[in-house]
């Protein structure tokens, strides 16, 4: 099959998208866009800096051909694309002009093209031909989603559903959003050998001496800053952990003496911590958001085999055997108590039983699935 994947830049984080098409690249022609954006650019430094760093990137691949910052003889890497489209994807003009950028990459040869598309303003800009295919993979809530214009993105989102020939999703939540007919659920998955395979301790955590509270990824407005707070306000032997970027004002918590900040590391590197502290937690705020995702993290924590505390939401519900999840902050205070516990006296056996709970959901086994499916509904075609 020929892919042509509108997704956010690749290699910039692992996104549920990069891990499925690292999978299907071994046997597709996969083309990768990198991001075609979601928001109009306001003159904020980040903005600008984003839009530099876009421009930088277009100049280099016209000097060095399609490919950018992955090697075309490897056999699982997409061939990677920056286009100079335009972030007005709600004007006609904006649309003509992005609309010509993209058809100057000739990706339209004689053989079907199957375009995913995980961001919703590609819609505007590609010619769908009869023989072609639009999956529309939804892994947010976009009208939910911090940093995005909804209120450009909103009927273009609608335009995409209905253009879609398959819908896939991660949660009961953006399901039931969508036209059930040809909507299908598709959860996150995990890389499951990473996780699971022992690792030594990472440097930056491993003069900690307190019980370690871990958590990893984006350090957003979805965390909990007033219950994480009080953990690490009631609990002073504990040490709170916090790994990812900051996009969110928490300097009110980074001023405890229990509370270590560490900076983004690579993904590969994640389990370095993961599979030496003594509790994973998911602290999340109750929102709109939140009710609809599935975190990566949540089946990365259970590869690792460390007790997993959450806030609750419904993507937990499914693995109650095994997370610890409160709804009052006292609950949960009193929940990684238990975990911590528990930690001290686990067995090979419990973990191995939690880690298998994720066995299943490997991203191999996703992208096989999705693979079948995709050729199965181009043969009914």
């Amino acid at each position: 099959m020929k892919f042509v994947v509108f997704g956010e830049d690749w290699g910039a984080h692992p996104s549920s998208t990069q891990h499925l098409f690292k999978q299907l690249s071994k046997d597709h022609d996969v083309h990768w866009i990198n991001s075609v954006g979601m928001r109009k650019p306001s003159l904020r430094f980040t903005d600008l800096s984003r839009v530099f760093n876009k421009a930088k990137n277009f100049f280099r691949q016209s000097k060095g051909g399609a490919q950018v910052g992955v090697a075309a003889s490897r056999n699982d890497q997409p061939s990677v694309y920056n286009l100079a489209v335009l972030p007005w994807h709600d004007n006609i003009f904006v649309q003509s002009f992005n609309e010509f950028v993209f058809a100057k990459k000739r990706f339209d040869s004689n053989e079907p093209i199957l375009y995913w598309i995980s961001v919703p303003t590609a819609i505007t800009m590609i010619n769908v031909r009869p023989i072609d295919k639009v999956v529309y993979y939804c892994g947010d809530d976009f009208s939910a989603l911090a940093g995005v214009d909804h209120k450009m993105i909103a009927p273009i989102e609608q335009k995409l559903i209905a253009k879609a020939n398959l819908i896939y999703v991660i949660s009961e939540h953006l399901y039931n959003k969508m036209p059930k007919h040809k909507t299908y659920m598709l959860t996150h998955g995990v890389n499951f050998e990473l996780f699971t395979k022992p690792t030594t301790i990472a440097h930056e955590i491993k003069h900690v001496t307190r019980f370690k509270v871990g958590f990893y990824g984006s350090i957003n407005e979805w965390l909990d800053v007033d219950l994480l707070t009080k953990l690490v306000t009631e609990r002073p032997n504990y040490e709170l952990i916090l790994v990812g970027t900051i996009t969110h004002n928490i300097d009110s918590l980074l001023s405890f003496n229990n509370v270590t900040h560490i900076e983004a590391v690579e993904h590969r590197r994640l389990a370095e911590f993961s599979q030496h502290w003594d509790v994973s937690i998911l602290p999340f705020v109750d929102n709109q958001q939140i009710q609809a995702c599935d975190p990566l993290k949540l089946k990365e924590y259970l590869a690792a085999g460390t007790p997993v505390v959450s806030t609750n939401f419904p993507a937990v519900n499914k693995y109650l055997e095994t997370i610890l999840v409160a709804s009052t902050y006292s609950g949960f205070i009193q929940r990684i108590d238990s975990a911590i516990a528990l930690n001290q006296v686990l067995n090979k056996s419990w973990k191995e039983t939690q880690s298998s709970l994720a066995k299943n959901h490997s991203w191999s086994a996703k992208a096989r699935s999705v693979e079948q499916q995709l050729i199965a509904f181009q043969g009914e075609q």
